[in-house]
């Protein structure tokens, strides 16, 4: 041996030495590192198998499986399914049983560094944990399918709780719109949070069943308080504002028309806004415990009611207007209709004989009964509208039956004055027109005398010799009784025509006259200058007093026209004799 050791030290220089000294530290170093990595790979694994552990631990196996128990409890179609899935969830829990117990196996061996030992237990651990893996699902799925009924239950209840929590949102925001029923809400809240805590009691008790009727419960009450709450705002709205506001119109609106002294005791106005204002109350009452049925036809009804007392006293007042409006005037017209009548008989006094007018005898007695008819009813309007108990659209009937019957009657009456009055005026027109004509003869008599002309024709004496006679006629036509207003009339309208007529002639003879004087006048002036206008002159003067009037004009208009051209029509268009003297 120690031989050996001397041929070894003979061989093994000192450098070799070193570098065997360095190869082995490095080769302690390497191991060391290898056994770390490997430690460190074996902890990472273990780390994952005991991640996929919990994670198949946390599986809600057994409370779903308690459940499921519960239920087959109370249905029997799923005791079978239940059995199955409880066998399975037993293998499942003693394979993980034993894979916690391989798990700390493993963690004791890779504390120890004993890292393949750990590795070939981790390479059966993974096996098993996904064959527990797989059963575990296989386990979670067949209880959901059982459950399937309760998951459904629980979702459809998250949902109601959250539209229940909308619904204590919106009371909440909105407690000024509901008024009195606040309380009411509030209680309705109670009650659905204790029918919530029922729901997971029967829940909690597997009793799915009356686990859904409570749901159904629950989901109807909140419905309810729903429409509850969109109804509430709009009902107490015209419950508190609406009607109230209307109540008060209709009392302003009564008091101001009876101190217009308009009849409305019979509308009862008083009695029945206070029967309004009762249901008024009780709906109020009604909204305060949240009933709500019926409540809009309640409404309404009393709308409908006020709205016919508003228009019944609207009726009553304007019959009131216009029957105050109008009645003097309906009186006066009466009156009138009264004096007519009046003047009515004393024209048929005096027409009946005096014209040989028709008989009105039995005409004049039906229109005195129907005047007395007329007056009566006058008589029994101003009654009624002095007591002021019976309502004036009562009383505008009346005034209306008496206005109608006064107005036919009226225009009977119109039409009967009218006929006697014009019988009258003939008679009265032919006397002013006599006068009138008497007067125009008389003009007639007198120009001619005034002017006396030198030579008037005969026909002249004998118009007016006519004239005279024509008048005399209608005088006596005047003076007959009966009155032949016909005759009279023709008799008249001949005068007139003819007379007018010879007034007419007359005036113009005695203006044609006055020119043909004024032209000699004129023309004297010149007669011892001009022996030919002295001879022209003395022919104009032999004319006229032989009456050719209108020749001397014309020999007349020559003579000067010779000295003066054009003078003598200044003359004719003026009518003016001054004229001439302006000439020179």
């Amino acid at each position: 041996m120690d031989e050996f050791i001397a041929n070894i030290k003979n061989i093994v220089t000192p450098e070799i030495l070193v570098y065997i000294i360095i190869a082995t530290v490095l080769l302690v170093i390497l191991t060391i590192v290898m056994i770390m990595l490997r430690q460190k790979k074996a902890k990472k694994e273990l780390d994952e198998l005991e991640l996929k552990y919990n994670s198949l631990k946390s599986i809600p196996l057994s409370f779903k499986l308690n459940k499921a128990v519960a239920l087959s409890r109370v249905n029997q179609e799923m005791a079978q399914r239940v059995e199955v899935c409880k066998n399975d969830f037993d293998l499942v829990s003693e394979k993980l049983k034993e894979c916690s117990v391989m798990l700390a196996e493993i963690d004791d061996l890779v504390y120890v560094r004993k890292t393949k030992a750990a590795n070939r237990k981790m390479s059966t651990l993974v096996t098993m944990l996904n064959q527990c893996e797989e059963n575990a699902n296989h386990v979670n799925e067949a209880l959901d399918e059982v459950l399937e009924k309760e998951s459904e239950q629980r979702e459809q209840i998250n949902k109601l709780k959250e539209e229940f929590r909308n619904v204590k949102r919106k009371i909440n925001d909105n407690r000024t719109s509901y008024h009195q029923a606040n309380e009411y809400l509030e209680r309705e809240i109670s009650a659905i949070e204790k029918m919530f805590s029922l729901f997971e009691e029967w829940m909690f008790a597997s009793e799915f069943s009356k686990a859904a009727d409570q749901q159904q419960e629950i989901l109807e009450t909140i419905h309810r308080l729903e429409a509850l709450l969109e109804s509430l705002p709009a009902l107490y709205e015209r419950a508190k504002g609406v009607l109230p506001r209307v109540i008060d119109e209709v009392g302003y609106n009564y008091s101001q028309c009876k101190n217009k002294g308009v009849y409305l005791e019979h509308l009862e106005i008083t009695k029945n806004l206070e029967l309004i204002s009762d249901m008024l109350k009780e709906d109020l009452n009604k909204l305060r415990n949240g009933q709500v049925d019926n409540i809009e036809e309640d409404l309404d009804e009393c709308e409908k009611r006020l709205t016919q007392l508003q228009e019944q006293i609207d009726k009553e007042e304007k019959a009131f207007e216009e029957v105050n409006k109008n009645v003097d005037i309906l009186y006066e017209s009466i009156r009138a209709v009264n004096q007519d009548v009046e003047t009515i008989e004393k024209l048929y006094n005096r027409v009946y004989e005096r014209f040989g007018f028709e008989n009105w005898t039995d005409k004049l007695k039906e229109t005195s009964e129907r005047l007395s008819a007329l007056n009566e009813m006058k008589r029994r309007l101003e009654k009624i509208i002095l007591e002021k108990t019976i309502p004036y659209t009562t009383v505008l009937i009346t005034y209306k039956e008496l206005d109608q019957s006064n107005t036919i009657f009226m225009d009977e009456v119109a039409k009967m004055k009218v006929k006697l009055e014009t019988a009258c005026s003939d008679e009265e027109r032919a006397k002013k027109q006599l006068v009138k004509l008497q007067l125009i003869v008389n003009e007639i008599h007198v120009k001619m005398k005034k002017h006396r002309l030198p030579s008037v024709s005969q026909k002249y004496q004998e118009d007016l010799h006519r004239a005279k006679v024509m008048i005399k006629e209608i005088s006596c036509i005047l003076d007959n009784t009966p009155l032949d207003v016909k005759r009279m009339n023709a008799e008249l309208k001949n005068a007139i025509d003819y007379i007018y007529t010879l007034y007419n002639s007359v005036n113009n003879l005695v203006g044609m006259a006055n020119m043909v004087e004024n032209t000699i006048v004129f023309g004297n002036r010149y007669r011892s200058s001009y022996p030919d206008i002295d001879s022209e002159l003395t022919r104009c003067e032999l004319c006229f007093r032989n009456g050719q009037y209108t020749k001397a004009l014309k020999i007349g208009i020559q003579a000067i026209e010779k000295m003066h051209p054009g003078a003598y029509e200044n003359l004719i268009s003026k009518k003016d004799p001054s004229i001439m003297n302006q000439v020179e």
